[in-house]
């Protein structure tokens, strides 16, 4: 008496065409990722944004005129009391760096 695996056998050596058809197709249902990367259909170049650095100057490079001035800003709080986090002020350079990294991870 011929088992299961002894008719499948046979089956698969009288239709060799069929069989690598099916095998193909459960391949690519079962593994699609791992099917697209041994045929080489993933990109293979990673695009970068080109980011820009701000270089502040010392103040000791800059003219007496404009280096030895102080700004005189106040102290800014939020509702509850407390002093706001430098990248909490509206067009500071901190909230700027802080949106562009935003901007950046998405």
């Amino acid at each position: 008496m011929k088992t299961f695996i002894d008719n499948l056998i046979a089956w698969i050596k009288a239709n060799i065409w069929l069989a690598i058809g099916i095998l193909a197709v459960v391949t690519f249902v079962l593994f699609p990722r791992q099917l697209k990367k041994m045929l080489g259909l993933t990109p293979h170049r990673v695009k970068h944004r080109k980011t820009t650095t701000t270089v502040t100057r010392r103040r000791r490079s800059l003219p007496r005129s404009v280096g030895m001035r102080k700004r005189n800003k106040p102290t800014q709080y939020n509702k509850s009391g407390k002093a706001k986090k430098p990248w909490q002020i509206k067009g500071s350079l901190a909230a700027k760096r802080h949106m562009a990294q935003i901007r950046r991870m998405r």
